[in-house]
């Protein structure tokens, strides 16, 4: 049995599957450096999707 790094905790796929698709939705454009859907710069929902798919080790902070 593995163990999971400390600060690494497992999430529901389904919570998984919503903060892939916050990551999606709340990109930033480019052009703008702004949330393409509300229109932020640094916007807190990405931020939070990003931050807890790092924390459950389903994205790589380097990436």
């Amino acid at each position: 049995m593995s163990t999971i790094p400390q600060g690494h905790a497992p999430i529901p796929d389904e919570l998984a599957r919503r903060y892939w698709q916050a990551v999606a939705v709340h990109g930033d454009d480019p052009a703008t450096d702004m949330c393409v859907h509300c229109r932020r710069h640094r916007c807190p929902e990405w931020a939070y999707a990003v931050e807890q798919l790092i924390l459950a080790d389903l994205l790589d902070r380097d990436t």
